[in-house]
C-alpha cells in the first residue's frame, strides 16, 4: 500500500513556525498540550503504575483519616435507622385506614394499604423467625451434637442392636452414619444381627470406616436376609474384593433394590468394575446403583441391566390387566399369572 498521498499532506506543516504557534496558545491549552505529551512520550524515571494522570477536579481535602470515614458511616446508619423509625408503624397505618378520612384519594388509600400489609409482613416474619423456628432448630442443635457425637446422629447403639435382636416391628431403618467412635467389632455385630431380622428394611453405615471386613459381614447378611430393601455403604474403606463379595450375595438376594457403596479410600479398578457387572447380570431385583463408574463399558452395560430390571417389576405391577398388559402391552410376571389374578377374555 503506498503512502505517497499520506507524506504528501505533511508537507504544508513543514513550513509552519512552532514559536510562533506555542506563543500563540493560552495557558489552559498549554496545559492541555503538556498533558498530551505527557501521554505521549512518559518520562521513563516515573514507575509505570504512577503514569496515570491525576484527573480529579476537586482539592485535597487533606490525608486519609480513617477514625472520620468510620465516623461518618456510623452517622449515616443512624440516619437511616431514625428514618426508618419515622414511618408510618403498622398501627398507625391501619388506624388511618380504618379512620374513615374521605379526602384521601383512591391512588393515596391503596397506597397506604400495600405499605401497612408490608409492614405487617415483615413484623410476622421477624417475629417466627426469633421465636419459633430459630429457637426451635437451635434447641434441636444442641440436643443431637454433642462433644462425644459431633456429627449429630441421634442412634443409641445399644437400644438399636437390642432391638435389631429381638425383631422389634418398630425398628424398620438402622442408620449408623457418621458415627465417629464407632468399632469395627459393632458394625459386625450389626450385621450379624440383621441376618434373622424380619423388619429393617434400610441398613445405612456411609462413613462409619468400614473395612473388607464389615462388607463380607454385609455380604453374608444379604443372603440370609429377606427384608432388607436398601442397604448404603459409602466413603468408606472397602476395597474392590469386598465390594465384589456384596455383587456375589446378590446372586441369592431378591429383596434388595438399592445399593450404594461410591467414594471409597480404594479405587476398585477395571477389572473389578467388570466383575461387576457379570456379577449383576443374574440379579433380577436390583433398581438403584449408587457408584459412578470409571470405564464407559461398565456403565453402559450397568445402566442396560438396570433399565431391565425396571422393565421387569413394571411388568409385575401390571397383573390387574391381564396377563398382556392392556396399557404397555407388555406379559406381565408369572408369578402373578399362576395365582389367577387374570381376566382372560
Amino acid at each position: 500500500m503506498s503512502n505517497f498521498g499520506y507524506h504528501t499532506e505533511l508537507k504544508k506543516y513543514e513550513e509552519l513556525d512552532e514559536d510562533e504557534l506555542l506563543a500563540s496558545l493560552s495557558s489552559e491549552e498549554l496545559r492541555e498540550l503538556e498533558s498530551e505529551l505527557a501521554d505521549i512520550d512518559p518520562d521513563d524515571n516515573v514507575p509505570i503504575g504512577l503514569r496515570q494522570k491525576d484527573q480529579t477536579a476537586k482539592i485535597p481535602t487533606g490525608t486519609f483519616d480513617r477514625d472520620a470515614l468510620l465516623k461518618y458511616w456510623e452517622d449515616e446508619n443512624k440516619k437511616l435507622l431514625e428514618d426508618e423509625k419515622e414511618k408510618a408503624s403498622p398501627e398507625q397505618v391501619q388506624g388511618v385506614f380504618n379512620s374513615g378520612v374521605t379526602n384521601l384519594s383512591e391512588t393515596d388509600k391503596v397506597l397506604i394499604k400495600k405499605q401497612w400489609l408490608e409492614n405487617v409482613t415483615v413484623y410476622l416474619l421477624s417475629l417466627i423467625l426469633s421465636r419459633s423456628n430459630s429457637r426451635i432448630r437451635v434447641e434441636n442443635w444442641n440436643r443431637l451434637v454433642t462433644p462425644e457425637r459431633p456429627s449429630g446422629n441421634p442412634i443409641v447403639i445399644d437400644k438399636a442392636l437390642e432391638q435389631i435382636i429381638s425383631d422389634d416391628p418398630s425398628m424398620i431403618e438402622v442408620n449408623l452414619n457418621n458415627i465417629e467412635d464407632i468399632l469395627p467389632e459393632t458394625l459386625l455385630r450389626f450385621a450379624d444381627a440383621l441376618c434373622t431380622n424380619t423388619h429393617v428394611h434400610v441398613f445405612s453405615l456411609a462413613n462409619t470406616h468400614a473395612d473388607d471386613r464389615v462388607a463380607f459381614a454385609i455380604s453374608k447378611m444379604l443372603r440370609e436376609n429377606c427384608s432388607i430393601r436398601n442397604l448404603n455403604i459409602e466413603s468408606n474403606f472397602v476395597s474392590g474384593q469386598g465390594i465384589l463379595a456384596l455383587f456375589a450375595a446378590l446372586q441369592h438376594n431378591q429383596t434388595l433394590v438399592e445399593l450404594r457403596f461410591h467414594n471409597q479410600r480404594h479405587i476398585c479398578g477395571g477389572k473389578v468394575e467388570m466383575e461387576m457387572v457379570q456379577l449383576l447380570r443374574e440379579n433380577t431385583t436390583l433398581l438403584k446403583l449408587g457408584y459412578q463408574f470409571d470405564l464407559p463399558g461398565p456403565r453402559m452395560a450397568v445402566t442396560s441391566i438396570m433399565t431391565r430390571n425396571q422393565d421387569q417389576q413394571r411388568q409385575k405391577r401390571c397383573w390387574r390387566f391381564g396377563p398382556i398388559c392392556k396399557r404397555c402391552g407388555q406379559q406381565a410376571g408369572e408369578a402373578f399369572q399362576k395365582k389367577g389374578y387374570f381376566n382372560n377374555k
